[in-house]
C-alpha cells in the first residue's frame, strides 16, 4: 500500500489508488506518492 499526500494541505491518505479529491481541504489535486512508506519487500 502506498501513502498519498495532498500538496495543499498535507493530507495523508493510505490507499493502493491515488485519491481524486482531497476530503480534508475538498479540493480536485494531484496527490503525490510519499517515498519511504515501509514497504517491507513482501
Amino acid at each position: 500500500m502506498a501513502t498519498w499526500i495532498c500538496p495543499d494541505c498535507g493530507y495523508e491518505k493510505e490507499g493502493r489508488c491515488k485519491p481524486k479529491k482531497c476530503p480534508e481541504c475538498d479540493k480536485n489535486v494531484e496527490f503525490t506518492k510519499k517515498e519511504g512508506g515501509g514497504y517491507c519487500g513482501g
